[in-house]
């Protein structure tokens, strides 16, 4: 069997057997929005135990939890393992994920997958995203359909070589373009 993570040149997800992995995960993966963040930070940038902690005591008065950073960087380091429900709803909040992601594996699993899938569409063209599932959909295998993808790139560097390398010129009338 293909590691389709592996085929395509990918790192497989990481595994979320804990609730510190999980977590870390969370801060690896997710970053602050341009309005949380001021123009002076680095853009790209990951959340602090601060921000997150910060991000869920805003809504303490609605939802009456409040928590520490300190507390947050024991539950990332594995040191505090058993926090309160309300705990893990105000997390999931400040990273606007199902708390789900916390306590089921194939939750866990599902949201990372699609975590990973925004990163990817953030990352690439929209259009290459599209046309690995066109790919996917077809039937061919993850190796016949990397190769595809590959020839396409190829063909649009060759493309765009041509286009640099001479004027643009006028297809004859009647021809296709």
């Amino acid at each position: 069997m293909v590691d389709v993570d592996a085929a395509r040149g990918e790192e497989p997800l990481p595994p979320l057997g804990t609730l510190s992995a999980r977590l870390n995960y969370l801060f690896d993966t997710i970053r602050p929005t341009p309005d949380e963040v001021s123009g002076s930070d680095e853009p790209n940038r990951r959340y602090t135990n601060k921000e997150i902690a910060d991000k869920i005591n805003a809504v303490s008065a609605e939802s009456s939890v409040t928590i520490s950073a300190a507390y947050i960087g024991e539950l990332r380091r594995g040191i505090a393992t058993d926090p309160r429900t309300s705990h893990v709803r105000a997390l999931a909040r400040a990273f606007d994920v199902d708390p789900a992601f916390f306590v089921d594996d194939k939750a866990a699993r599902r949201i990372q997958e699609q975590i990973e899938t925004l990163i990817e569409l953030r990352r690439m063209d929209v259009k290459q995203v599209a046309l690995r599932h066109l790919l996917a959909d077809t039937g061919l295998s993850v190796t016949s359909a990397l190769l595809v993808e590959q020839m396409i790139e190829q063909l649009r560097t060759v493309e765009e070589g041509r286009a640099s390398d001479r004027p643009q010129v006028d297809p004859p009338s009647g021809a296709a373009g």
